[in-house]
């Protein structure tokens, strides 16, 4: 993809913040995504270096595609932002979808989120319900609310790494330090790591700082179309098994699942990551999103 063709923008938030936006613009104008990265990842993981990925392959099928990093430290010597789980959903993510409305107007917008980015961006249109009349649908990679999983997986990676070495290291450092712990490539605020914790471990689905209740208010809400993608390798942080139940957890709505398993449209087995990250994804799965796409993006105004 042209370098010209990606423009950099910051995003006033709450207070003194602002998230850092990557657009990569179509050769001709076309339709908005949106696409969130999980914790512990940035908006690299739809955009690895050398032009490859989802955003920039996305582009060059001509959509307008938007990278965000969500609040972050600066630099990687600044200290890490000391944020919640709430003010990602009820600042952040609302300061995006107003950012692309604004580029867009009159038109809705596509999201496409991996792991516990797909929670947020729920969350926040749960809170906000007018957006809702924004989104042309959702496409959710590997994202799963609540881990029901018993596997030694599940055991490795949530109950010994991030619920009880990751708060260790957090409480020595003031942050958690996922990168050194090779949980992820961004550090977390211990807040934010304690607000996630309460909804994966079977949690209910409330707010932890201001108790809104996200599975009540779901009931007078209809839920736009949505993808739902979860790999065969991926056994604890978006199990299809779970990826279903998120689904389900969200109402009736048009839902489609898919997984993504060799000999059956895939000519691989894959996990969390590398479902963005293959080189092979271009192939197997991301032809897949973007026909998707189209049919919701076909009938584009609000």
């Amino acid at each position: 993809m042209n370098e010209e063709r990606i423009v950099s923008i910051s995003v006033p938030g709450a207070a003194d913040a602002s998230l850092r936006v990557r657009r990569f613009t179509p050769a001709v104008g076309g339709p908005a995504v949106l696409l969130l990265h999980g914790l512990g990842e940035r908006g690299a993981v739809f955009c690895p270096a050398g032009g490859t990925g989802l955003a920039p392959w996305l582009a060059d099928a001509g959509y307008d595609v938007y990278v965000p990093d969500l609040r972050d430290r600066a630099t990687d010597s600044a200290p890490v932002p000391d944020i919640s789980q709430f003010q990602l959903i009820c600042e952040d993510l609302p300061a995006l979808y107003e950012l692309i409305a604004g580029e867009h107007p009159g038109e809705r917008f596509a999201i496409i989120a991996h792991g516990w980015g797909g929670v947020l961006a729920a969350s926040a249109l749960i809170r906000q319900p007018t957006w809702l009349e924004h989104i042309a649908g959702l496409i959710h990679i590997g994202v799963r609310r609540v881990c029901h999983q018993r596997n030694w997986q599940r055991r490795l990676l949530l109950d010994m790494m991030w619920k009880r070495l990751a708060p260790l290291a957090g409480r020595r450092h003031g942050f958690v330090p996922l990168s050194r712990l090779g949980l992820g490539s961004a550090d977390l605020s211990l807040r934010l790591h304690a607000d996630s914790q309460l909804w994966q471990n079977g949690g209910n689905w409330r707010d932890p700082q201001d108790s809104f209740d996200y599975a009540a208010a779901l009931a007078a809400i209809r839920w736009p179309s949505s993808l739902y993608l979860a790999g065969y390798k991926d056994h604890c942080m978006g199990h299809f098994a779970d990826v279903k139940a998120f689904a389900r957890e969200l109402g009736s709505h048009d839902a489609q699942l898919v997984l993504l398993r060799k000999g059956t449209g895939s000519a691989r087995d894959y996990g969390h990551l590398d479902v963005l990250t293959h080189p092979q994804a271009v192939n197997d799965h991301f032809p897949l999103m973007l026909a998707w796409l189209a049919r919701q993006t076909d009938a584009n105004t609000p």
